[in-house]
Protein backbone atom coordinates (compact mmCIF):
# COMPACT_ATOMS: atom_id res chain seq x y z
CA UNK A 1 0.00 0.00 0.00
CA UNK A 2 1.49 3.45 -1.09
CA UNK A 3 2.24 6.05 1.52
CA UNK A 4 -1.05 8.50 0.35
CA UNK A 5 -3.37 5.44 0.56
CA UNK A 6 -2.34 4.78 4.16
CA UNK A 7 -2.72 8.22 5.35
CA UNK A 8 -5.69 8.42 3.97
CA UNK A 9 -7.13 5.26 6.23
CA UNK A 10 -5.36 6.27 9.29
CA UNK A 11 -7.14 9.54 8.52
CA UNK A 12 -10.68 8.08 8.32
CA UNK A 13 -10.13 5.82 11.49
CA UNK A 14 -8.72 8.68 13.52
CA UNK A 15 -12.24 10.88 12.32
CA UNK A 16 -14.34 7.97 12.59
CA UNK A 17 -12.90 6.99 16.04
CA UNK A 18 -13.04 10.84 17.69
CA UNK A 19 -16.57 10.50 16.15
CA UNK A 20 -17.75 7.25 17.92
CA UNK A 21 -16.20 8.47 21.24
CA UNK A 22 -18.42 11.73 20.88
CA UNK A 23 -21.70 9.65 20.26
CA UNK A 24 -19.82 7.10 22.91
CA UNK A 25 -19.94 10.07 25.69
CA UNK A 26 -23.26 11.79 24.51
CA UNK A 27 -25.62 8.77 24.78
CA UNK A 28 -23.39 7.04 27.40
CA UNK A 29 -23.65 10.46 29.83
CA UNK A 30 -27.86 10.12 29.03
CA UNK A 31 -27.64 12.37 26.90
CA UNK A 32 -27.33 15.71 28.89
CA UNK A 33 -25.22 17.56 27.80
CA UNK A 34 -24.02 18.44 24.17
CA UNK A 35 -20.39 19.32 25.30
CA UNK A 36 -20.07 15.24 24.97
CA UNK A 37 -20.01 15.85 20.98
CA UNK A 38 -17.40 18.25 21.54
CA UNK A 39 -14.87 15.05 19.87
CA UNK A 40 -17.03 14.98 16.59
CA UNK A 41 -16.21 18.74 16.16
CA UNK A 42 -12.91 17.59 15.38
CA UNK A 43 -13.34 14.31 13.80
CA UNK A 44 -15.94 15.06 11.30
CA UNK A 45 -13.51 17.58 9.33
CA UNK A 46 -10.82 15.35 9.96
CA UNK A 47 -12.76 12.64 8.05
CA UNK A 48 -13.87 14.98 5.53
CA UNK A 49 -9.99 15.97 5.10
CA UNK A 50 -9.04 12.58 4.64
CA UNK A 51 -11.51 11.87 2.07
CA UNK A 52 -11.42 14.95 -0.22
CA UNK A 53 -7.33 13.59 -0.15
CA UNK A 54 -8.21 10.57 -1.85
CA UNK A 55 -9.31 12.82 -4.72
CA UNK A 56 -5.44 13.23 -6.45
CA UNK A 57 -5.84 16.71 -7.35
CA UNK A 58 -7.28 18.31 -3.75
CA UNK A 59 -5.07 15.60 -1.61
CA UNK A 60 -2.46 18.43 -0.60
CA UNK A 61 -5.60 20.71 0.80
CA UNK A 62 -7.57 17.36 2.51
CA UNK A 63 -4.52 16.33 4.21
CA UNK A 64 -3.48 19.57 5.32
CA UNK A 65 -7.51 20.49 6.89
CA UNK A 66 -7.24 16.87 8.81
CA UNK A 67 -3.58 17.89 9.77
CA UNK A 68 -4.86 21.42 11.34
CA UNK A 69 -7.77 19.55 13.16
CA UNK A 70 -5.77 17.08 14.17
CA UNK A 71 -3.52 19.35 15.71
CA UNK A 72 -6.57 21.84 17.64
CA UNK A 73 -7.96 18.43 18.36
CA UNK A 74 -4.44 17.63 20.58
CA UNK A 75 -4.06 21.31 21.99
CA UNK A 76 -8.26 21.78 23.13
CA UNK A 77 -8.44 19.33 25.30
CA UNK A 78 -5.02 20.15 27.22
CA UNK A 79 -6.21 23.45 28.32
CA UNK A 80 -8.39 21.08 30.50
CA UNK A 81 -6.37 18.63 31.08
CA UNK A 82 -2.94 20.16 32.38
CA UNK A 83 -4.29 22.62 34.50
CA UNK A 84 -6.99 19.93 35.92
CA UNK A 85 -4.30 18.12 36.92
CA UNK A 86 -2.00 20.55 38.63
CA UNK A 87 -4.66 21.35 40.58
CA UNK A 88 -5.59 18.16 41.71
CA UNK A 89 -9.03 18.79 39.99
CA UNK A 90 -9.05 16.60 37.25
CA UNK A 91 -11.33 13.28 37.52
CA UNK A 92 -11.16 10.50 35.18
CA UNK A 93 -14.82 10.00 34.47
CA UNK A 94 -16.13 9.33 31.54
CA UNK A 95 -15.82 12.87 30.56
CA UNK A 96 -12.36 12.96 31.39
CA UNK A 97 -11.55 9.48 30.22
CA UNK A 98 -12.94 10.65 26.61
CA UNK A 99 -10.65 13.80 27.12
CA UNK A 100 -7.72 11.72 27.05
CA UNK A 101 -8.44 9.20 24.50
CA UNK A 102 -9.24 12.44 22.52
CA UNK A 103 -6.31 14.09 23.01
CA UNK A 104 -4.00 10.51 22.12
CA UNK A 105 -6.12 10.03 18.96
CA UNK A 106 -5.20 12.97 17.56
CA UNK A 107 -1.62 13.24 19.04
CA UNK A 108 -1.27 9.87 17.15
CA UNK A 109 -2.82 11.11 14.17
CA UNK A 110 -0.57 13.77 14.12
CA UNK A 111 2.71 11.98 14.65
CA UNK A 112 1.62 10.28 11.40
CA UNK A 113 0.81 13.39 9.70
CA UNK A 114 4.08 15.08 10.10
CA UNK A 115 5.50 11.40 9.36
CA UNK A 116 3.84 12.01 6.32
CA UNK A 117 4.73 15.54 5.28
CA UNK A 118 8.59 14.67 5.63
CA UNK A 119 8.29 11.83 3.39
CA UNK A 120 6.42 13.57 0.86
CA UNK A 121 8.96 16.77 0.98
CA UNK A 122 12.11 14.30 0.58
CA UNK A 123 10.58 12.64 -2.29
CA UNK A 124 10.59 15.89 -4.54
Amino acid sequence: MNLIMYMIKIGTRAGVLLILFALFGYFGSGAQSWTALIPSFFGIPILIGSLVGRNPDKLKLGMHIAALFGLLGFLAPLGRVIPGLIKGTFVFNLAGTLIIAMTVVCAVFLFFCVRYFIEVRKKR
